[in-house]
């Protein structure tokens, strides 16, 4: 029987999710685990501490066995796992000033990152850059109104489901359409 290094694994994602958040645009990828890059990147993100909801077709209960994380709900949870960003958008919650810690992170799930043409502008960006997103052009107003009070907002990362390359959005990442 192999051994998989869960540890070793969870290292590498974590600098793919990392490097995808403080440089919007760019494209990274992360490794399966669990037969999964859903999970890998649930495993990456989940601990005892924290809370999310599950909206995909995904089965966590492996993650959940292993992270002992508390399921919550979509108002409430600090990460979320869905398959279409644009609806929930309005619900999740942005963080308080005492708090902006305590905003959530959307991981949406699909089957290719290419979408709609955006302008990005913010830190971690050279100026600006265009860039494709899996997102419908509703879904630009709600993300700038949602980041609109700097610390407050949400950090959004898109992951392609069937080869693990990811693409994220900060809170400091103003969009525009192109």
């Amino acid at each position: 029987m192999d051994s998989v290094d869960i540890e070793k694994k969870n290292r590498k994602n974590f600098r793919s999710l990392l490097d995808a958040l403080s440089m919007p645009g760019i494209t990274t990828k992360v490794n399966k685990l669990f037969d999964s890059h859903v999970l890998s990147v649930a495993s990456v993100l989940l601990y005892s501490e924290v809370s999310y909801i599950n909206k995909t077709k995904e089965d966590f209960s492996t993650i959940d066995a292993i992270t002992n994380v508390q399921k919550e709900n979509i108002e409430d949870a600090d990460y979320i796992f869905c398959d279409d960003v644009t609806e929930i958008l309005s619900i999740v919650k942005k963080g308080t000033h005492i708090n902006p810690d305590f905003s959530a992170t959307i991981i949406c799930v699909v089957n290719s990152l290419d979408g709609i043409l955006l302008n990005l502008k913010g830190p971690g960006i050279d100026k600006q850059k265009e860039e494709s997103y899996p997102v419908k052009e509703d879904f630009i107003n709600q993300f700038n109104s949602n980041n609109e009070n700097y610390p407050l907002g949400n950090e959004i990362y898109f992951l392609n489901k069937n080869d693990g390359t990811i693409k994220a959005l900060s809170r400091t990442t103003k969009l525009e359409l192109v």
